[in-house]
Parts: C-alpha cells; sequence; structure tokens
C-alpha cells in the first residue's frame, strides 16, 4: 500500500468533526439528567473513534485512516493508545506541533507511541480546502455556544 501523508488541515479537519460529535453526545447524555458526565463522554469517544478500520467519522468523512508500520489498518489497541494523548487538556495542541515538526511523515506523539501513522487516500484533495471546512466548523460551534450562553442568561431573567 503506497504511503500519503495528510495535511495538517486535513486531519485537524477530522479532529474537528470528532470532537464535535463526541460534545453533542456529551450534551445528550445531560440532558437526559447524568449531570457532569460530558467531558467523560466527549472522551471516551475521541479514545475508541478509530477503531473501526482505522477510521472515525472525521477520519472517513476526510479520507484519511490509521495504519500500522505495514500500511494495513491499525488495531483498536494500537488506535486506543494513539488517542489516549488527545484526551488529555492542552495535549492536542501540543500534538499538532509535534505533528507539524516531522516533515516525513507527520507523526505525532500519539503515534510514535502506538507505532502508527495516517495514510491520505484521497491525495489529489487540497489541503487548504480542509483549512475552510476547519474554520467554519469553529464558527459554528462559537455561534453555538454564544446563542446557548444568551439563551440560557434570557432564561434566568
Amino acid at each position: 500500500m503506497d504511503f500519503h501523508k495528510p495535511g495538517p488541515n486535513k486531519r485537524v479537519c477530522a479532529f474537528l468533526i470528532d470532537s464535535v460529535i463526541g460534545q453533542i453526545l456529551g450534551v445528550m447524555f445531560a440532558l437526559i439528567g447524568i449531570i457532569k458526565i460530558d467531558y467523560f463522554v466527549w472522551a471516551a469517544y475521541i479514545l475508541f473513534k478509530d477503531i473501526y478500520n482505522g477510521q472515525g467519522v472525521g477520519k472517513r468523512l476526510v479520507n484519511i485512516q490509521v495504519v500500522d508500520s505495514d500500511g494495513v489498518s491499525a488495531k483498536p489497541s494500537k488506535t486506543i493508545l494513539r488517542n489516549i494523548f488527545m484526551v488529555i487538556p492542552v495535549f492536542p495542541v501540543i500534538e499538532y506541533c509535534i505533528m507539524l515538526r516531522d516533515k516525513e511523515s507527520g507523526r505525532r506523539l500519539g503515534d510514535k507511541t502506538a507505532k502508527t501513522r495516517v495514510n491520505d487516500l484521497k491525495h489529489e484533495a487540497k489541503d487548504i480546502t480542509y483549512l475552510w471546512i476547519s474554520l467554519a466548523i469553529v464558527a459554528i460551534i462559537i455561534a453555538f455556544s454564544v446563542w446557548s450562553g444568551l439563551t440560557t442568561e434570557i432564561a434566568k431573567n
């Protein structure tokens, strides 16, 4: 299998998609009465998101896949190990910086620990496209946060 390193914007976009899904699941649990569990639901989703064929929803949508050193889909245990770093507060930013410094394969600390890498399955797509998608996702998150904060404040008064 040929290896194609995905651009950083593609990987960030996949993480943002998965992060939003994890947050939505956390909010759903909070709404049904399980208070203060949203972080743990998000963290569990992030840990286990890539166990099927090395792809979570985000990676599937942007056409990237976690593979092991042989280039085949990483085992679930390896995908969980590599994602541990992403649930530690502030670590996603550190992981991003490490990924950018690895010019050859774009591996982050989680990849190095689990002996995995991320393969771009559709390397023809321009990485800049995923920057714009990521910015749109962030804008939607901010708009929703502001809206929910305002409606909560109005409801209190």
